[in-house]
């Protein structure tokens, strides 16, 4: 497994449940838990978390009623009742890190190529180790090393927007986390939107007061803007990817007086009240392939939706599924590679349409809300392709 994250343990326990010797290969050094914020919880997800031992506490989720439209006065336009359950990107990476072997986990190895004949494939470190093994998983990310080589040309697209993100804690806006309750609230500033939610708080705590308060707020940036947004104060332009601390402090204060100015008050001071927002260029990903060889290519290396279809790491969870049954079914590894290949292609293209649909209005910089606001509502996630949680295991705990 080339990548350490969550695809790449999903992939190692499936796999070692199957049968196989797993090595896990990580280039960072350290606990990853800091990475990531807020996410949607699929059923899928929590089933195969089960089967592989590291199980979901439902203290680690938050139960949300309804998706609902706040307009600028804090007026509610429109409710969907729609029964979900958010949570963290650290409560889903935890446990998975727990149900691997340290011996297994290799971290500070950084790949720089792979090489592959008939009989087996080795991955190639900077360092110089050679691992050679009968397959490799590439779960190494949006910008895969494994991807750029087999399939050079295949990048990110960018989307012409960015997210801002922020957490903070529940008591630091009680007012105005009680205006967000237990629903996830839509707003809609002209060619904008944010969402924000109640996630669990330290230590898994789910008591209103003690949970944390997450938002997302998606604004157009063009390339110029785009520019600006990922040049620290030294000037040194970072891409389409920056450190928070290296974010400058302009477009931060010029992001939250934008808030107070088009944002209802209470979801408007929840912005204001994260002192260091994370910045996220919104792109996504398709790859024309899934398989090369001995070679399984899998979760964002092979596809990113965007954000809005709330089913990144349902997508890994499936596709590390996916692979792992394939390879059970079959003592042949290029027949199961092309199973696996020939399922996954075809949901990673349906969930990266859903999440452009849904992105839309954003992408093309009209100024215009979505043409159907409700709809986006409605559709938001992934609710045909990723299955919501009955929320009432989470809500019993809550209690």
């Amino acid at each position: 497994m080339i990548g350490g994250s969550v695809g790449g343990l999903f992939a190692a326990s499936l796999l070692r449940r199957a049968g196989w010797d797993a090595t896990v290969f990580e280039r960072t050094v350290g606990d990853l838990t800091g990475r990531g914020a807020g996410l949607g919880i699929s059923s899928q997800l929590l089933e195969i978390m089960d089967r592989i031992g590291a199980r979901f506490e439902p203290s680690a989720g938050v139960a949300h009623n309804s998706y609902v439209w706040m307009e600028r006065d804090g007026e509610i336009a429109f409710v969907n009742d729609r029964a979900t359950v958010g949570s963290s990107w650290a409560r889903v990476y935890r446990p998975l890190r727990d149900a691997v072997p340290a011996e297994i986990y290799r971290q500070g190895m950084t790949l720089a190529r792979v090489e592959q004949d008939a009989g087996s494939v080795a991955a190639v470190f900077e360092d110089g180790t050679r691992v050679a093994a009968d397959l490799l998983v590439a779960a190494d990310g949006v910008f895969s090393t494994v991807r750029r080589q087999l399939m050079p040309g295949t990048e990110p697209r960018y989307a012409n927007y960015v997210a801002w993100r922020g957490i903070v804690e529940e008591r630091a806006v009680r007012g105005e986390a009680a205006a967000i309750g237990d629903r996830i609230v839509f707003c809609f500033p002209p060619g904008e939107l944010l969402l924000t939610m109640a996630v669990p708080g330290p230590g898994e705590d789910m008591r209103p007061g003690h949970r944390r308060v997450y938002f997302i707020w998606y604004r157009p940036a063009g390339a110029e803007a785009l520019r600006d947004l990922f040049t620290d104060e030294g000037g040194r332009n970072h891409g389409i990817s920056i450190p928070p601390p290296l974010i400058r402090p302009a477009p931060v204060a010029a992001m939250k007086a934008d808030a107070a100015e088009r944002l209802p008050a209470a979801v408007a001071a929840i912005v204001d009240s994260v002192p260091r927002p994370l910045l996220q260029a919104i792109t996504d990903l398709e790859s024309a392939r899934m398989a090369d060889g001995r070679v399984a290519v899998m979760g964002d290396a092979a596809f990113v939706a965007r954000p809005h279809s709330i089913g990144g790491v349902s997508k890994a969870a499936l596709d590390a599924q996916r692979l792992a049954d394939s390879l059970s079914a079959s003592g042949d590894i290029a027949p199961a590679l092309a199973r696996y290949e020939e399922s996954q292609l075809d949901f990673g293209r349906r969930l990266v349409a859903h999440s452009r649909y849904l992105g839309a209005f954003l992408e093309h910089g009209s100024g215009a809300p979505p043409a159907d606001p409700e709809r986006t509502i409605r559709d938001y996630g992934a609710p045909n392709l990723l299955h919501d949680v009955d929320p009432a295991r989470f809500q019993a705990k809550a209690v």
